[in-house]
């Protein structure tokens, strides 16, 4: 039967006891002999020091899994073992709770609840982000990578940098409200945010590739993904918030659209 020992002071302890019987109980060469062998490999085994893993110094893309097809990726960088940031946009979230329990890292984001738990092997991550008060997880991954999406095209077919009048859930009548796209392109790399009539969504931070729009944006509370078809007046696409949630928007360009006042509509 193997001997299993939890803990240095376990250890210590058995190594003791047979140090005792060793000496005072066992009149047989034999089981002396027995017992000296036993005791020897205790004595190494309680000195081995257990390895724990840590994250390493590097930028990595990380992704949430929206759903079967869609990943809601972002980008980190690890500064010290304790220490990260989380880039969106202009956006940068130092991180500063990162602490080591048993096999895994537990990254805490700062102000927000939203924390993530993931084993590392091999340079990489594997867990989950997890907001305990909503009962929402979603699973994360990481792997070094300073790419926040895959481009394809250095060079985008079209150029939506400016002002789009949008409106979301635009079948329902319940659901619908309007917004405001305000976008900036370069090549193909796009920033910028949809402004509501009470807020807006973040900071997102994409890429256009053909005529595919994909942004997205993670703060440890906010964990959104846009995808979208687009051309150079009109873009038709769906939003979805974390896991949990998801609705089409469509948009129309419109430099001068501005929103109403939320208190006089």
């Amino acid at each position: 039967m193997p001997l299993i020992l939890y803990g240095e002071n376990n250890c210590l302890k058995v190594v003791q006891y047979l140090a005792k019987n060793c000496s005072n109980s066992q009149p047989y060469f034999q089981m002396k002999y027995k017992y000296i062998s036993l005791l020897i490999i205790l004595v190494f085994s309680c000195k081995e020091e257990v390895s724990i893993k840590k994250l390493e110094p590097s930028k990595y893309r990380a992704e949430l899994k929206v759903n079967d097809t869609l990943n809601l990726p972002f980008v980190f960088e690890v500064v010290s073992e304790n220490e990260l940031r989380i880039f969106n946009a202009e956006e940068i979230i130092e991180v500063n709770n990162v602490i080591y329990k048993n096999d895994s890292v537990y990254i805490q984001t700062p102000v927000f609840e939203g924390y993530i738990v993931a084993k590392i092997e091999d340079g990489a991550l594997r867990g989950s982000f997890i907001k305990e008060s909503l009962n929402r997880v979603m699973d994360f991954s990481a792997k070094k990578n300073d790419t926040r999406f895959d481009a394809v095209d250095s060079i985008s077919r079209y150029n939506i940098e400016g002002g789009w009048e949008a409106v979301f859930s635009p079948n329902s009548e319940e659901d619908k409200y309007i917004a405001k796209g305000i976008f900036k392109q370069y090549a193909n790399k796009v920033t910028g945010t949809f402004r509501t009539t009470t807020g807006d969504y973040r900071y997102l931070e994409g890429v256009l590739n053909g005529n595919q729009l994909q942004l997205s944006t993670f703060d440890g509370a906010h964990a959104f993904l846009f995808t979208a078809k687009v051309n150079d007046s009109t873009m038709t696409g769906m939003f979805y918030s974390g896991n949990h949630w998801k609705e089409p928007f469509v948009a129309k360009r419109n430099d001068d659209y501005e929103l109403p006042d939320a208190n006089t509509r």
